[in-house]
């Protein structure tokens, strides 16, 4: 699990957040009334992708539902509706992961803005909670943002809740009645859409910051919902627990669809539900509640041919409607329970089947190590900058340290890895220059600060790699403690740390001989026989002029670091099958069909495109330096120890390897 505390000291905590709760933009103004909307920022991004959000994504659906919730509240709250909205905004304080929801819970124990929170009686001081704290958390992450909204003219300190004295604040109370009417008419103008919350079936709907419509709201909300429960610790507080068990309550309440909220209520009050949501504990029953709310949501539109194409959540489990159509005549022995079995049944749930299911939910919703890390796996470059109008091929490679599959595809693709990439396409021959990465894919039952890995690839020859939820401790005492260990057959380690020991290297090479793509000949040595690796290291080394004694001591000093960052790249990325290969940001081909040369070339001629046409090269081997600059990745902390020192985690987490293609994960959205 991901349990490990974090100390962290405000200026990182700062930093690294510096992206999240980001504020939106909106480019319809039809729909806003003038140009308010647009001072919410410049570049639209929400995110309609099926992979795990990241700071940015979170945060701007966390607005979304904190704003669309109080634009919608009723002028006149009864005392059920006023508490409801309360949790709500408090909810961020304890459900929010990693440093931003630190920041959220400092600003909401403000003593000045809880009172404000507890002194809120109408729709218009809901609308204002949330405009303060956003605000406050732009001040906090954005210390020169322009608070929302701009004509106001109020300072930033004036809301930097964390930092400044409580009698420099903007206070609530303290604001005159046309300020007030500013403020309420702009949040109306950029939050609430002029006919209410309809589908607008705006063709960019998702991509554009517009007044949401009830397909973003839902979309927002469930990733708020389930985003906080696949990071809860495995042993929540009771804090934590009853704010996640109020946001159903908030959403039988006060949800600001009234359809939506209009069919939770016909099946919220289902009594096997009720015993299910009191019964929430722990971080496994926070998933599995919310994954069954979210099927029965699902279900219902599928029973009524809205979604005629969607299924229960995971696919290839293959549930049935029937068993998530809640009201029916016989839902209360038809229905899928969340009770332990001893065997699987239609309405139960043997152990290891919950355990799939939460693996599956996790992999869609959470990523590994954390929500706050960098996202980006490059290495250094590798080839000088493509020359002017030349076109770039990018292609990333997602491998395990020891999948014979993987080693298979290194071995094919291996002697085409080359700055200048050639092919022939529909009679043409073709050239690019290459902008080649290979990433690593695992579990970190830790944070990327402070990792606990898990190489996850078993056996060699099982065709199914799973990672058992209840695996011991971990701990090779295997090599001396010299320089280069004990690279000998006589000495053996467990597969997954022989696995994470061999990763730890290659790695390093990819980190230490970038030019020209030498560090793929070391895969390529290394996967010749996946099976011994890392033994083989030395010699790879010495047959490809690499100096050992260098990648031995970064494996010591930053591999964990290497692998921690590639495994949260390769996870925010939604790959968990490997090999996978992503060519130009787009075309995702699994395994290494025959054909795929061919793939490739047409990429190429259809895709690519020249440096200056696109942002999508950030780094890896196309960086605009020069070819001798080299990127240092962040390494947290001093030596970690020799090589085999390595400790492995034994929390109840599971990663199952599917073999469906990633646009199956789709039935958990909205």
């Amino acid at each position: 699990g991901n349990s490990a505390k974090m100390v962290a000291r405000r200026r990182m905590a700062l930093a690294m957040v510096a992206m999240v709760l980001g504020l939106a933009t909106a480019l319809e103004t039809e729909l806003c009334g003038d140009a308010i909307c647009g001072t919410y920022g410049v570049k639209p991004s929400f995110d309609d992708s099926n992979r795990p959000p990241s700071q940015q994504v979170l945060g701007r659906a966390t607005w979304t539902v904190f704003h669309t919730f109080a634009v919608y509240l009723p002028d006149t709250m009864g005392d059920v509706e006023v508490k409801m909205f309360q949790n709500l905004i408090n909810s961020a304080g304890s459900l929010y992961p990693g440093k931003g929801g630190e920041i959220v819970n400092e600003i909401l124990n403000n003593d000045v803005f809880k009172k404000e929170i507890q002194s809120i009686k109408n729709r218009e001081d809901g609308m204002l909670v949330a405009w303060k704290l956003h605000n406050a958390v732009t001040a906090a992450v954005k210390p020169d943002a322009v608070p929302f909204p701009e004509a106001l003219g109020i300072k930033p300190s004036m809301f930097d809740l964390l930092n400044k004295p409580d009698s420099n604040h903007v206070q609530l109370e303290n604001l005159n009645i046309a300020m007030k009417k500013q403020i309420i008419d702009a949040l109306t103008s950029r939050w609430k859409a002029t006919d209410g919350l309809i589908n607008k079936h705006w063709s960019q709907r998702d991509l554009l910051n517009l007044p949401p419509d009830r397909t973003m709201l839902g979309r927002a909300f469930w990733t708020y919902l389930h985003t906080t429960s696949v990071y809860l610790p495995h042993n929540p507080t009771t804090q934590q627990i009853e704010a996640f068990k109020s946001l159903f309550d908030a959403v039988y309440h006060i949800f600001p669809c009234p359809v939506c909220r209009g069919h939770f209520r016909l099946f919220y009050p289902d009594a096997v539900l009720q015993k299910e949501h009191e019964d929430i504990k722990s971080k496994h029953d926070a998933i599995m509640f919310s994954w069954k709310i979210h099927n029965i949501v699902t279900a219902d539109g599928i029973n009524r041919d809205e979604w005629p194409d969607r299924t229960m959540y995971p696919k290839d489990m293959h549930f049935n409607v029937s068993q998530f159509l809640i009201p029916s005549p016989h839902a209360e022995e038809d229905q899928m329970k969340l009770k332990i079995c001893p065997t699987k049944t239609e309405t139960c749930l043997d152990k290891d089947t919950r355990f799939e299911v939460i693996a599956d939910v996790e992999s869609r919703w959470k990523i590994e190590g954390g929500i706050d890390q960098p996202l980006k796996d490059d290495s250094p470059a590798a080839c000088d900058p493509p020359k002017e109008g030349q076109k770039v091929l990018k292609m990333e490679m997602y491998i395990m340290g020891k999948c014979p599959w993987c080693a298979k595809a290194m071995e094919k693709i291996a002697d085409s890895i080359k700055c200048d990439y050639t092919c022939s396409y529909q009679g043409q021959e073709l050239t690019a220059r290459l902008d080649f990465n290979v990433h690593m894919v695992g579990l970190n039952n830790g944070t990327w600060e402070q990792p606990w890995l898990k190489a996850i690839h078993g056996p060699s020859g099982d065709s199914q790699p799973r990672l058992s939820s209840n695996a011991s401790l971990l701990a090779s005492s295997c090599f001396p403690p010299s320089l280069l260990l004990c690279f000998f057959p006589t000495c053996l380690l467990p597969n997954d740390l022989a696995e994470l020991v061999g990763e730890r290297l290659e790695l390093c090479a990819r980190q230490h001989y970038a030019k020209n793509y030498e560090y793929v000949k070391f895969f390529h040595c290394m996967d010749e026989n996946v099976s011994v690796i890392p033994i083989r290291a030395p010699e790879c080394a010495k047959k490809h002029n690499m100096d050992l004694d260098l990648l031995v001591s970064c494996a010591n000093m930053e591999g964990e670091t290497l692998v921690a960052t590639s495994y949260g790249y390769a996870s925010w990325m939604g790959i968990d099958i490997t090999p996978t290969f992503v060519l130009n940001g787009k075309k995702h081909v699994l395994g290494l069909p025959s054909n795929f040369s061919d793939i490739v070339c047409e990429q190429l001629a259809t895709t690519s495109t020249t440096l200056a046409e696109t942002s999508l090269y950030s780094g890896g081997s196309l960086r605009m330096a020069s070819g001798s600059e080299k990127r240092d990745l962040v390494v947290t902390g001093v030596a970690v120890g020799f090589i085999t020192m390595v400790v492995m985690g034994a929390a109840l987490v599971v990663m199952r390897l599917r073999t469906t293609k990633d646009v199956e994960r789709q039935a958990l959205l909205p």
